[in-house]
């Protein structure tokens, strides 16, 4: 079960010796989640989407070494602190290349996600995967039978997709992935909360969440983008 710690972070126990800490930071109107993950044996840790306050997030490391920055997507609530973290560690920040392409973006450090999905980061095996529809090139990101969902997934619903890049048919297709390839008992941890906290299982949220219930794509569109001024849907 969940054990409050340091106030708005919160440990989770992992499968395994990885413990996830779900790090809850704003910025005026902005509130979100970025996450640290740490290994117990070798005290290696990932961050994911860190942004907006920085001691926060440095106090939840507490100490441990961080060997890399994984970006779900390039919007500034998730990418905030990248370089930061990426200069203070002498770490690379990854991102994927359609993500970095499609918006033209740039930091000192940032390497592309392998087309492969697997990559190996210390005692990490991180699985990407390809979720675009809130943005160009959004990912999730799957470590033990923890996802990294981003803007993708939330647990209350998904990311919006009126934005320059988004595509709610992408957005149908990305979940549709999901829904195929998570296993039910998987940790969702999203980039924001709506009112459930992270680490709801994949399982709850097939039961809850009104976008995963869908299967047919002009319906999931037409719901996803109701009223958005200007959407016109293909006939």
């Amino acid at each position: 079960m969940p054990v409050p710690d340091r106030g708005r972070s919160r440990l989770i126990p992992s499968l395994h010796m990885f413990s996830v800490i779900s790090i809850k930071v704003s910025n005026g109107e902005f509130v979100n989640y970025c996450y640290a993950i740490v290994d117990s044996a070798s005290n290696e840790a990932l961050l994911i989407d860190p942004a907006w306050e920085m001691d926060r997030i440095e106090h939840s490391l507490s100490g441990a070494a961080l060997k890399g920055v994984l970006l779900t997507h390039s919007h500034r609530d998730h990418a905030d602190l990248a370089c930061h973290f990426a200069s203070r560690y002498r770490v690379p920040i990854w991102i994927s290349r359609e993500e970095s392409e499609y918006y033209c973006f740039e930091l000192p450090g940032l390497l592309h996600l392998p087309d492969a999905g697997l990559l190996r980061i210390g005692p990490f095996e991180v699985w990407s995967f390809l979720t675009p529809g809130h943005t160009a090139g959004g990912v999730c990101y799957l470590v033990e039978n923890n996802l990294f969902s981003g803007d993708t997934l939330f647990a209350e619903g998904c990311g919006y997709c009126s934005e320059r890049g988004a595509d709610p048919y992408a957005m149908y297709r990305s979940l549709q992935l999901l829904k195929r390839t998570i296993l039910p008992n998987t940790l969702v941890f999203p980039g924001h909360s709506y009112g459930q906290l992270p680490g709801q299982t994949f399982a709850s949220l097939l039961k809850t969440n009104i976008y995963l219930a869908f299967d047919d794509e002009r319906k999931f569109v037409q719901f996803r983008m109701r009223g958005e001024w200007g959407f016109n849907q293909p006939v």
